[in-house]
Order: structure tokens, then sequence, then C-alpha cells
């Protein structure tokens, strides 16, 4: 399932953005209130990490934690840019919110991840025109799993467009770990690039502080971490005080289509 709800979730923005040359770029569309719930904000209050200049340190795994774990859900802003000629370079944004929840699934007590997705719904093309509804497309998987072992059950995915529900999709265990929601692992994958609810298996690199602006508020003493996937994908998170999930991060996604594809996530809320 790993890639199964972007590919379907970004196709019609790829129609959209190859179908019709010349047209401008979507506006950044403010939330409303079809998508408040995913992105009610938390307060922060910031505090240096440390003083001075610090040169960069590549830093184990196990050292620093990116993803403390105290929360049960987490909302961000995604900005996916992409080339696709003729036309000039064209983004979507897409609202995600991310939770933690216990629930029963085929008879069972089970642990579930479900990732709840917004964006506006293209359509191409009459007379060269695309009309787009606003909030138009709602995507919510589940991912069941064993709250014993961990292993994967299973996950389910629901859709509704332009307030239509759709037929619901169930999609088998995967015991590689590739079926699960986010993906698994050091690879590069899923919808938000990994799992937002244990620590990625890289190697980090601190470079400094740089100050962060996001939906959530702005956090001046945010630090700046490099790293890789094991496919050798940069990745860069920058993560702010008292704050249990980085407030942005960003990578270039080469399994998408088109030029220089590139995911931006910044923070919108958790709790």
């Amino acid at each position: 399932m790993k890639w199964i709800f972007i590919s379907v979730l970004l196709v019609v923005a790829v129609i959209f953005i190859a179908g019709c040359t010349g047209h401008d770029e979507p506006a950044e569309q403010t939330i409303t209130t079809a998508t408040q719930h995913l992105v009610t904000q938390s307060g922060s209050s910031a505090r240096p990490l440390f003083t001075g200049t610090v040169a960069e340190t590549t830093i184990p795994p196990a050292t620093v934690k990116i993803f403390t774990g105290e929360y049960l859900w987490v909302a961000y802003r995604e900005n996916s840019s992409v080339t696709m000629p003729p036309n000039p370079r064209s983004s979507w944004i897409y609202y995600h919110r991310l939770e933690r929840l216990n629930g029963s699934y085929k008879g069972s007590p089970v642990s579930i991840e479900r990732i709840t997705t917004i964006s506006d719904y293209p359509e191409c093309c009459i007379d060269n025109v695309v009309t787009i509804t606003k909030n138009g497309s709602i995507f919510i998987a589940d991912a069941y799993s064993d709250p014993a072992t961990g292993r994967n059950l299973g996950a389910t995915l629901s859709k509704t467009i332009k307030g239509v529900a759709q037929p619901p999709e169930e999609y088998p265990p995967d015991d590689s770990g590739a079926g699960r929601l986010n993906g698994a692992g050091p690879v590069i994958g899923g919808w938000m690039g990994f799992s937002p609810f244990k620590e990625p298996e890289i190697i980090l690199t601190e470079a400094g502080t740089d100050p962060v602006t996001v939906p959530a508020g702005t956090y001046p003493d945010a630090v700046k971490y490099t790293a890789r996937f094991s496919d050798g994908t940069p990745i860069t998170f920058w993560v702010a005080p008292d704050v249990p999930v980085p407030v942005r991060y960003d990578f270039p996604d080469k399994y998408l289509d088109g030029i220089d594809p590139f995911r931006s996530y910044e923070l919108a809320g958790w709790g």
C-alpha cells in the first residue's frame, strides 16, 4: 500500500498541472472550517538547546530523538511542488492529520494509525479550463497492528470526492512493512516520507540553529539536522525546543513524476 494513496491522490494534481498549458499555479489556500480540525494549533515556549557557534556534528540515531512520542496526533501542511513541461513549476497543498487510536478490526482489538488528508480536487479539462473544488478530496486510511507485537494486520482506505463517499478499499498485511501507512525503516516512502510515530533509522548531522515559521508558530531557535535515507535521498529536519515532532522537514522525491519534485512539511499542530 506504500504508494497507492499518494499515487491516487497526486494523479488528479498531475492532470491539473500537465493537462492545461499556461494555467497559473494555484494560490496557497487558507484553512477553512472543513479543514480546521486538522490544524488545531498548540503553543510552544522557545528556549535555546545550546549557545555559541556549533560545527556540523554527526550524531548517532540513539542520541537525538526528533519524535518523542509524547502526543496522540500531529498535523502538517504539505507543499508538493514539481515542474511538468511545458508548464512552469507548480505546487499543490495537502493537509494531513495523523493520529493513534485503539479500536477493533475483524473482531480483534487493534492499534490504529490513521491519516486524514484533505486537498482541493481539480477536474481537467472542459474548453481548456480546470475546475477546482476546494477541499473536495478527503482520504482517510487506517493501518491496523497487533497491540502486543506491533505486527501489521492490514489497512483500509476510504475516499470522499466532492462530498460523495467512494467504496472503501481493504489491503492485506504486508510482512515487509511496506504496506503500512507511511512506509517503514529508513527507505523514503509513503505519504509523509516515514511514520511520525517512530524514530527514522537514519544518521542525523547537526547543522546549527535556523529560525522557522510554520502554521503552528515561529521558532527562532529551531535546530537543523541533515540526513539521508538508505536510498541516498537527502532530508532536512528542523526541531524546536519543547515540540515533540519536527516543526518542518523537506526532501526531494525522486519517486514522483516530473522535474525536481520536492515535498515540504510544515507543522500545523499536535496534541
